[in-house]
């Protein structure tokens, strides 16, 4: 698309070192520095921030993958620091040195791909839940945990799916559990 050059006045000024900007005349050049720079400065903010508390939630939550190559020292460590951060009104949910002696104990997947929801899946298929408990917490918390912004947005339209008008009137367990069942299909 073509766009019209607007034909602005100029007028003589004195030459001074504090001078305003020029206005810009040509259309193309100002819809680049005034739109699409500002959306492409305003999208690598938002990546960057996201890597960023991505990259100090795999800090954290590390631990549950890397535990058999770690040291003791550095395993006690890491799960003191996920203990501090599990905890809510000085209540903590797991018990950083219970968890690390959990670890140091824990059976080894017969697969070799050995991912959170694997070992989930294998403490709840072998009823270890009890034997493991800090570590079932653990493992609870990081599986629950949004990888991204689209899951909050998928289960907003689900809800506008499942509540339309003219089943306003439903019961909040019953609209929970609808919605629980339509996200999670699989």
């Amino acid at each position: 698309a073509e766009l019209k050059q607007k034909h602005l006045r100029t007028t003589n000024r004195h030459f001074g070192y504090e001078s305003p900007d020029e206005p810009i005349q040509d259309a193309l050049r100002k819809l680049e520095t005034t739109f699409f720079n500002v959306v492409v400065d305003t999208a690598i903010s938002s990546l960057d921030e996201r890597f960023q508390n991505l990259g100090e939630v795999n800090n954290m939550f590390g631990v549950l993958l890397d535990f058999p190559n770690l040291e003791e020292e550095d395993l006690l460590q890491k799960c003191q620091t996920l203990s501090t951060a599990l905890t809510h009104d000085g209540q903590p949910d797991i018990d950083g040195t219970e968890l690390a002696k959990e670890m140091k104990n824990f059976p080894p997947l017969p697969s070799n791909n050995k991912t959170n929801m694997e070992r989930f899946t294998f403490l709840h298929e072998k009823k270890l839940a009890e034997i493991y408990p800090n570590m079932w917490v653990a493992l609870r918390i990081s599986a629950t945990l949004p990888v991204t912004v689209a899951a909050a947005e998928i289960s907003f339209s689900k809800l506008k799916l499942i509540k339309t008008y003219l089943r306003s009137t439903m019961i909040q367990e019953r609209l929970s559990g609808l919605a629980i069942i339509s996200i999670n299909h699989v």
